[in-house]
């Protein structure tokens, strides 16, 4: 029982973590601009930010628009 109840816990842990995976490959995939950043940080996508400026997919962020973080 006790193995079963730690099961689900680490299966809530887990499912509740990443909203974003790392599948994508192109910015015009990204939805929002908190989707292009966990790409440019957390799965080190740094062709998402051609310029090098911190926004990442300006098609989708867009210069002054920033992600929440």
């Amino acid at each position: 029982m006790k193995k079963l109840f730690l099961f689900f816990i680490f299966v809530i842990i887990a499912s509740g973590t990443d909203k974003y995976d790392c599948s994508k490959r192109y910015c015009k995939q990204m939805t929002s601009c908190a989707e292009a950043m966990h790409y440019l940080k957390a799965c080190g996508m740094d062709k998402f930010d051609r310029d090098g400026d911190g926004i990442p997919c300006e098609n989708v962020c867009g210069k002054g628009k920033k992600a929440k973080r």
